[in-house]
């Protein structure tokens, strides 16, 4: 289906504020290294993909037999790596902090983040998802002492405004591809 005109608008404010996020307000330069940069785009593609395509598979199979099966061809993929790289040695702490990382961080985190996917609209959830970058700066000012300008605030706020734009509700009603 084609976007709603708040949605068409949202996107725009939430890439402002991101980008404003990026540059630190100053757009001469960028505030994160390019190879970072390059990485938060390969991320934001996939997780558009990620977001809009198992739809079909979710109503078919489930989440979780979906979510499982991309997570074991995954893991199956970064064999190679783990044989390749030197093994740390680890402490107990150490074990279930990965542990946790995988399982609560993981898993779980995904589950319920495209589950969702069934229950509001998959543009919802990635506007949801435009959150990630705020709560990344949030916490890199609070536990990394990072620099937080006014600039900085006008980008959370515009992503914060972009993400209560797609709670508005529509004129008309929104009609699916299979209805």
């Amino acid at each position: 289906m084609w976007p709603r005109r708040i949605d068409a608008i949202s996107i725009v404010v939430a890439v402002v504020g991101t980008f404003i996020l990026a540059t630190g307000g100053r757009f001469d330069q960028l505030a994160l290294s390019p190879l970072a940069c390059f990485w938060g785009l390969i991320a934001a593609f996939s997780e558009a993909i990620n977001t809009v395509l198992p739809g079909k598979l979710f109503k078919k199979y489930g989440p979780i037999p979906i979510i499982g099966a991309a997570m074991l061809v995954a893991g199956i993929a970064f064999l190679p790596i783990y044989f390749t790289q030197p093994m740390p040695k680890l402490a107990p702490v150490d074990v279930w902090v990965i542990v946790y990382i995988i399982i609560g961080g993981t898993l779980l985190a995904y589950i319920m983040y495209l589950s969702s996917v069934q229950y509001i609209e998959p543009s919802t959830v990635g506007m949801l998802g435009a959150f990630e970058p705020l709560i990344a700066t949030i916490l890199s000012v609070s536990l990394l002492h990072a620099d937080f300008g006014p600039m900085d605030m006008f980008g959370g706020f515009l992503i914060i405004v972009a993400t209560f734009m797609q709670l508005m509700p529509s004129r008309n009603p929104i009609k699916k591809n299979d209805e």
